[in-house]
């Protein structure tokens, strides 16, 4: 990677050289070699910033009491509200619940334009207390919100699978309250939607299984959240017993931890061949006097030995290399030397073209999934 950088610089600067001149192409380089080092060791704006990326928001004009005018079928939109122990203030996080095709078939009628909301609400907090089918909870990664189109692709995808999908945006997203998202914040999100969706399988009969699903970001925040879910429960929830475990944990695209992520991320090819680089740009995300979002995937699942995991990454990941999904798998399976529960990773050749977003696209993924789901029930 050093010498791939040094060989896209050099040419690089030269054609900057001939085209614009000296003194542009000497502040570009001065802003290559320092000011852009310095920004990211000093600021924790900007490292933050580039983490959580939630000022991407596309597409625009969303209309979240809708998810029919994003293409979905089923879907009804919630709110949740709670104050933040994190940031000491009210927040409101924005859910969607979207029906398995099979109910979504049945109760159709139910979802006409002059229908009644709180009625179908009741009906649909109903079947997802009594549901006989799995419900995926997922975490989305950085930048745009639940409506984003790729996110969209893989709803449709667990709708097919006739998965009740909960898919919900942090603070400082989509609808939610606008906050500065921070790892602590992001955690304490998901932990207060997790209680939610628990409180109303409460309210049925048998407990329906439960997975978790994280994709990129996401990996790493449900990392933390099922991790630590013990302690959560009772320092955040003030439970006097914890919440229980999902039936499984998925990871889509997946870093090991957030230092090792920034280490090996192609944008870094252009500042790797600098000696400093380790030092100015890594060891930043090393240790939480520096930056507040580690995101330590790898220690938090270690604490978790009985959660079933499966790894989902693509060998033709431009955004979180496969082969940190790899190491992550390696980092569960020596934590459960032991014993413990399994822990799958599955790669996908690059030549399928799923890159960092498009699994949901892979020819045998129900296949893959619904093996770990039916083993896991």
């Amino acid at each position: 990677m050093k010498k791939q950088g040094i060989m896209i610089c050099v040419p690089l600067y030269s054609i900057v050289l001939a085209c614009l001149g000296v003194p542009i192409t000497a502040g570009l380089f001065v802003f290559h070699l320092v000011i852009v080092p310095l920004i990211f060791k000093y600021s924790k704006t900007f490292r933050h910033a580039i983490i959580f990326c939630n000022f991407v928001q596309w597409p625009l004009g969303i209309d979240y009491e809708d998810p029919s005018a994003s293409g979905i079928e089923g879907g009804r939109n919630i709110n949740v509200e709670y104050h933040s122990k994190v940031d000491k203030c009210p927040v409101r996080i924005g859910i969607w619940h979207i029906l398995p095709k099979s109910t979504y078939e049945r109760l159709k009628g139910s979802f006409e334009e002059n229908a009644d909301k709180e009625q179908l609400s009741a009906v649909m907090d109903n079947e997802l207390a009594n549901s006989k089918t799995p419900i995926i909870l997922y975490l989305h990664g950085n930048s745009n919100s639940r409506a984003a189109a790729h996110r969209i692709r893989l709803y449709k995808f667990f709708q097919q699978m006739d998965f009740h999908t909960i898919t919900f945006d942090y603070r400082g997203y989509g609808d939610s309250t606008n906050l500065y998202p921070n790892e602590a914040g992001v955690v304490e999100d998901s932990l207060l939607v997790y209680d939610w969706l628990n409180n109303i399988l409460a309210k049925g009969g048998k407990r329906p299984p439960v997975f978790v699903w994280g994709h990129s970001l996401g990996t790493g925040i449900s990392s933390h959240l099922l991790g630590n879910l013990n302690e959560l429960s009772t320092q955040i929830l003030e439970h006097s017993s914890p919440l229980p475990l999902p039936n499984g944990l998925i990871l889509e695209a997946p870093f090991n931890n957030i230092a090792d992520e920034v280490a090996n991320h192609p944008f870094t090819i252009l500042v790797q061949w600098l000696p400093y680089y380790d030092r100015m740009f890594v060891a930043p995300y090393r240790s939480a006097d520096t930056c507040a979002h580690l995101f330590r995937s790898d220690a938090h699942l270690s604490r978790v030995r009985s959660l079933p995991i499966l790894i989902l990454h693509a060998k033709d990941d431009g955004v979180i290399p496969w082969f940190l999904g790899e190491k992550l798998h390696k980092s569960i399976l020596e934590s459960r030397s032991e014993g413990g529960a399994t822990a799958k990773l599955h790669l996908y050749d690059e030549r399928e073209n799923l890159g960092h977003k498009y699994i949901s696209s892979a020819a045998n993924l129900s296949e893959v999934v619904g093996d770990f789901v039916k083993n896991h029930l």
